[in-house]
C-alpha cells in the first residue's frame, strides 16, 4: 500500500501563526429556537430544548442546529445531543454507537468490495477478548459497512424512543450495507462505518469509554478486517477508529478519512514532483461555495513544468474549525518538508477566472499572499 510522509524526512508538528480565513457563509436560521438554544453557551437551556424537540419528532429542527454555526455551536450541539440520547436510559439503556472505518484500497482494475462483512461474529469476539466490550451486556454489532451519508440520514427522535426501550434495534436494522466502488488506477481512500448497539448502566462506563483505547484491539480488527475482504487483484487496509456516538459518528469519520487522504495524496504527489523537478511550491487557499459551504485547498505546482500541478480539498463540516484544519495543513507539509508555502489571506470564490479550481504558483500575481515558510 501506498503511504503517506514517513520516510520522506518528516520533521514533526510545528505551530503556526498563520491561518485561512473562514469561507463559510451564514449563521443559520434566524429564530430557529434550537439554534438560539446552541448559541446561548448554557448546556442545560440547549439540553431542555432538545428534549423538547425530540419527542415532538422535529428532526429537521435538530439537523439544522448541528449544522449551526460559528463551529463551537455545532459541536456544542453534537455534543449535548449525544448526551440527551445516553441519557434516554435512565438507569439501564440501550447504546447505540458507530465505528468508522477508513479504508485505503487499491485495485489492478476496477473492483467492488461487498457492503456485508461475512463473519462479524468474529469481530464481536475480538472486542469482547481486547477487553473494549466492558460492562456492557447484549453487545451487538450489524454486518453492514454503512456509509456516512446513511448515518446523516438517521432520524434522531426515532434514535431517542429507541434508546429508552432495549427491544427496539429499528433505526440500526434501518441501515443498509453499502458496496466499496475501488478504481483501477491509484489507491484510494474510502469511509465506512460498523454500527451496533449494547446495554449498560447509565452509572458505568458504556462502549464509548471502555473501546475508546484503540490501541488495544485496533490491529487486531484491521488484520481481521483485511482478511474478511481480501480478494484477488485488491490491496485493501482498513483502519478502525474509535467507536462514536451513532448521530455524531459521521463527522469524526470523514475527519479521519480526510486526514488519511491528505496523507496519502501529499506521499504519492511529493514524490512525483521530486523525482522530475524537486520541490514544488504549495498554496492554501479558502473556497466560498456556491451553494454556501467552504473549501480549503491545498494546490502543488512548480514553474519548472506547467503539467505538475495537483490539488487536494477539505470540504469542511458544520464542526470544523478553520483554525485548527489550517494548522494540521500547516504541520503535514512541513512533516513533509515542503517549505515554500504561500497562505492565501481573502476567502476565493467556488471556482476562478477561467474556471480553475486550484490555484497554481504562477497565478498568485494579483493575488494577496502571506508567506508561510517552515
Amino acid at each position: 500500500m501506498g503511504q503517506g510522509c514517513q520516510g520522506l524526512g518528516g520533521q514533526g508538528r510545528l505551530s503556526h501563526t498563520v491561518t485561512l480565513p473562514d469561507p463559510r457563509g451564514g449563521a443559520g436560521i434566524p429564530g430557529q429556537a434550537l439554534q438560539a438554544a446552541a448559541a446561548n453557551g448554557d448546556d442545560a437551556v440547549l439540553l431542555a430544548a432538545l428534549r423538547e424537540a425530540l419527542p415532538a419528532g422535529d428532526d429537521a429542527a435538530i439537523r439544522a442546529a448541528l449544522g449551526a454555526q460559528p463551529p463551537a455551536a455545532a459541536q456544542r450541539v453534537a455534543r449535548v445531543l449525544a448526551a440527551a440520547l445516553d441519557a434516554r436510559g435512565e438507569g439501564i439503556g440501550l447504546r447505540f454507537f458507530a465505528i468508522p472505518l477508513v479504508i485505503v484500497a487499491g485495485a489492478r482494475g476496477p473492483s467492488t468490495v461487498p457492503g456485508v462483512l461475512p463473519e462479524v461474529h468474529v469481530l464481536r469476539g475480538l472486542l469482547e477478548q481486547h477487553g473494549a466490550v466492558g460492562v456492557t451486556r447484549n453487545f451487538g454489532l450489524g454486518n453492514a459497512l454503512v456509509s456516512a451519508e446513511a448515518l446523516d440520514a438517521l432520524s434522531p427522535s426515532a434514535l431517542w424512543h429507541a434508546a429508552a426501550d432495549p427491544s427496539q434495534r429499528a433505526p440500526l436494522d434501518a441501515l443498509q450495507p453499502e458496496p466499496i466502488n475501488v478504481a483501477g488506477s491509484r489507491e484510494q481512500v474510502h469511509l465506512r462505518f460498523i454500527t451496533g448497539a449494547g446495554i449498560n448502566p447509565e452509572h458505568l462506563p458504556s462502549f464509548l469509554e471502555s473501546a475508546s483505547n484503540i490501541g488495544t484491539w485496533g490491529m487486531a480488527m484491521t488484520r481481521e478486517l483485511a482478511r474478511q475482504l481480501a480478494q484477488p487483484g485488491l490491496e485493501i487496509l482498513p483502519m478502525p477508529r474509535p467507536p462514536q456516538p451513532l448521530l455524531t459518528a459521521a463527522h469524526a469519520g470523514r475527519r479521519a478519512q480526510l486526514e488519511a487522504a491528505l496523507s496519502l495524496f501529499l506521499g504519492n504527489t511529493l514524490r512525483k514532483f521530486r523525482m522530475a523537478v524537486g520541490d514544488p511550491e504549495a498554496v492554501l487557499s479558502a473556497h466560498r461555495l456556491d451553494s454556501g459551504g467552504g473549501e480549503l485547498r491545498l494546490s502543488l505546482s512548480t514553474p519548472l513544468d506547467d503539467s505538475l500541478f495537483e490539488g487536494f480539498v477539505w470540504p469542511l463540516q458544520p464542526q470544523d474549525e478553520v483554525a485548527e484544519v489550517s494548522q494540521l495543513l500547516l504541520s503535514t507539509l512541513a512533516e513533509c518538508r515542503v517549505s515554500n508555502v504561500n497562505v492565501l489571506p481573502q476567502v476565493l470564490p467556488e471556482r476562478l477566472q477561467g474556471g480553475a479550481v486550484f490555484v497554481a504558483g504562477r497565478m498568485l500575481d494579483g493575488l494577496t499572499k502571506v508567506s508561510a515558510k517552515h
